[in-house]
């Protein structure tokens, strides 16, 4: 019983943790000229289910829900201590949430 206490423990700590480094947000994206999808702008245009980076920034996901409901989730905000400041994500090309990794600069 304190084996299965502590794992779900832990899970809970894991969870915690890892919605404190990123960040989603939702929107209508809803467009009558694109029934049932999500009309990001129009060059963008994605079929409910779909999921894909966003290009137009370096690390964020667009998933496409139902009727044009859009979540996008990108690396949130880490607030750090002066004189400390995130430089450019370490490798912009690898897929969400693996893109998230920032350089740390320190005067």
């Amino acid at each position: 019983m304190a084996a299965f206490h502590f794992l779900v423990a832990v899970t809970l700590l894991w969870s915690l943790l890892s919605a404190a480094q990123s960040a989603e947000w939702e929107g209508n994206y809803s467009d009558p000229r694109h029934p049932g999808k999500c009309t990001i702008n129009p060059n963008l245009v994605l079929n409910p289910g779909v999921s894909i980076e966003d290009p137009r920034h370096e690390c964020r996901k667009i998933m496409c829900g139902h009727n044009g409901r859009v979540v996008f989730h990108s690396c949130g905000v880490s607030i750090l201590s002066p004189p400390c400041r995130h430089g450019g994500y370490i490798n912009p090309d690898l897929p969400y949430p693996d893109c998230c990794s920032r350089t740390l600069l320190c005067n």
